[in-house]
């Protein structure tokens, strides 16, 4: 860390992210398209963390840092995503998304979320698309998958969600086994409660039902029922009407 890239558009050397530098919006997206493929980093109200960065191995090859375990990141990484995409299948104008980079704040936080869940730019959705392709602004719903970032998912990001309105937040503490499934309240995150069958219920996503211990246990089949039962409930079917509503008004 610490050359300078060359910055191809305009010829100029950009400075390479380093975690814990400081800026802001605007500098941190400067710098950020400047980095090579497979770079990954995030600015935390303010402040730049890097997830995954490259590094020359002693033989000259580029290594990728650092490696992603597969029992508490990658299958439930997975299996979050079939959630929401089975939903979102299913629920005209909403959009679930793998990672992306939202741009939360013009003037300190850019989040890449391990999984989202929004309404789409023709229903009136809080996040929307710019001609730069990035997300602006708070998805309804974000997920992250929290191996060894438990800490981190649960401190200054939840903070950072929080505080940019993202809706929902929803963290997987993989190792702990545990979900936890924040809804916003006044401006401040509150568990959302599960009901008599232990069934979490969104109240921003209507009809997207979730059994988390099935969920965790990876017992899939579980995990569908229930989420097929909440898309045929009368609330899915209401809410996929209001925002048919929306978007035919949008068009007019």
């Amino acid at each position: 860390m610490g050359k300078m890239l060359e910055r191809k558009r305009k010829g100029e050397p950009v400075p390479e992210l380093r975690d814990g530098d400081r800026m802001n919006t605007t500098e941190f997206m400067r710098r950020y398209e400047a980095t090579p493929e497979g770079f990954r980093a995030e600015l935390i109200n303010g402040v730049v963390y890097v997830n995954r960065w490259i590094e020359t191995g002693p033989n000259g090859e580029k290594r990728i840092m650092p490696p992603i375990t597969a029992k508490y990141h990658g299958v439930p990484h997975a299996a979050a995503i079939y959630h929401l995409g089975y939903y979102s299948s299913s629920t005209s104008g909403v959009i679930a998304s793998a990672p992306v980079t939202v741009i939360l704040s013009p003037i300190d936080s850019v989040a890449e979320p391990d999984a989202l869940l929004r309404i789409d730019d023709d229903s009136e959705g809080s996040c929307l698309t710019d001609d730069d392709e990035y997300l602006h602004g708070p998805p309804e719903l974000v997920v992250e998958i929290a191996d060894m970032t438990a800490e981190h998912d649960l401190g200054s990001k939840f903070e950072m969600y929080e505080r940019n309105g993202v809706q929902e937040y929803f963290v997987w503490r993989t190792r702990h086994q545990v979900i936890d499934w924040f809804q916003l309240e006044r401006g401040k995150y509150v568990p959302l409660q599960p009901d008599d069958d232990g069934i979490l219920k969104s109240r921003v996503f209507p009809g997207l039902w979730l059994d988390p211990q099935a969920l965790i246990a990876g017992d899939m089949a579980k995990v569908l029922a229930v989420a097929q039962a909440g898309i045929a409930s009368p609330e899915h079917a209401k809410f996929v009407e209001k925002l048919r509503k929306k978007a035919a008004r949008k068009k007019r």
